[in-house]
């Protein structure tokens, strides 16, 4: 497994946390959807994103992704 941020190793429910995160930026970020989807799913990225950061599994940034 890999670690947080803070170097405690990640469970299974936070490494799901992390697939889903990472699922809604791909989606995001590959493009040609219409719109009612891209703002759902940047919904979606936005309020799992205060999940990730919250469990200090990632800090990334989603202003590009328009969240």
């Amino acid at each position: 497994m890999t670690n947080d941020l803070l170097g405690t190793e990640i469970d299974a429910t936070e490494a799901a946390i992390l697939d889903v995160y990472a699922n809604l930026t791909r989606l995001l970020a590959d493009g040609g959807l219409p719109p009612f989807a891209v703002a759902n799913l940047q919904d979606a990225l936005a309020s799992t994103s205060i999940v990730v950061t919250g469990l200090a599994l990632d800090d990334e940034r989603i202003l590009d992704l328009g969240c």
